[in-house]
């Protein structure tokens, strides 16, 4: 491959978790890769293992993700495929067996789940497609969950915000394809990421995705045809990457 065939992919969220195991997955196919994230130190460490350019910044702020698109012009000159990973929980993993009412539920904490599980994607979105568009067409993945399908009603901040994130990938896709974009959202089951508690994956809880699953699904979708659409990941199915089918309401548009 030529310097200037070589790809370039961005991930959010790239310090743990998913997003880092999305690096490894890029860079072993020889893809360019800048990661961002909050969590300066966790970036270093896996600038350090795969060779990918970081950068530290807050992606729930619009400005920021102004600046992001920034960096991809100046320092690679092009963008490829944008994938829009960054993403907290609205309860802690360790309370959400327990019983809530709406009085544990805090106002101040659901804008910053809301700001950075969904405002992230749509502002996301918005600077790098000027960027994918003037390198020749590409795709964006945004993170979203199974939680964004159904209702995990042990925490329904994180429900609400994944749903939003599902409903702007359907609902801006057309008008994206129009600059030669796809956008699609992975919607993995539970994963063993430091969110929910990487030890799980020992259990015995055969629900649970290794995060590398996630990242292979991901990679996939990028680089396929599709868009619009909203790809389940669950760690039961075969294969565990599957187009979810949504119900169509006559008189209104699928």
């Amino acid at each position: 491959m030529g310097e200037n065939d070589t790809k370039v992919a961005l991930v959010t969220g790239a310090a743990s978790g998913i997003g880092a195991s999305l690096v490894r997955k890029l860079r072993s196919e020889n893809i360019e890769v800048l990661g961002v994230d909050l969590d300066s130190s966790g970036l270093e460490s896996i600038r350090t293992e795969t060779g990918c350019s970081v950068f530290t910044t807050d992606v729930s702020h619009n400005v920021n993700n102004i600046e992001v698109a920034n960096q991809l012009i100046n320092h690679f000159g092009r963008l490829d495929y944008a994938f829009l990973n960054a993403g907290i929980l609205g309860r802690k993993i360790e309370e959400q067996i327990n019983p809530y009412t709406a009085f544990d539920l805090d106002p101040e904490h659901y804008t910053t789940v809301r700001a950075v599980n969904f405002d992230s994607v749509v502002y996301g979105t918005l600077a790098v497609a000027p960027v994918i568009e003037e390198s020749g067409g590409g795709s964006i993945v945004a993170t979203a969950s199974i939680a964004g399908i159904v209702a995990w009603n042990r925490d329904p901040f994180y429900t609400a915000t994944k749903h939003a994130v599902v409903g702007w990938v359907r609902g801006v896709a057309p008008g994206l394809l129009n600059q030669g974009i796809t956008i699609n959202a992975i919607c993995p089951g539970g994963v063993a990421t430091p969110l929910v508690g990487v030890d799980r994956l020992t259990s015995a809880d055969s629900n649970l995705l290794d995060p590398q699953q996630v990242s292979e699904a991901m990679h996939e979708v990028a680089i396929g045809d599709e868009t619009g659409q909203a790809y389940t990941v669950k760690a039961d199915d075969s294969p565990v990457r599957q187009k979810f089918t949504f119900t169509s309401i006559e008189g209104f548009p699928s």
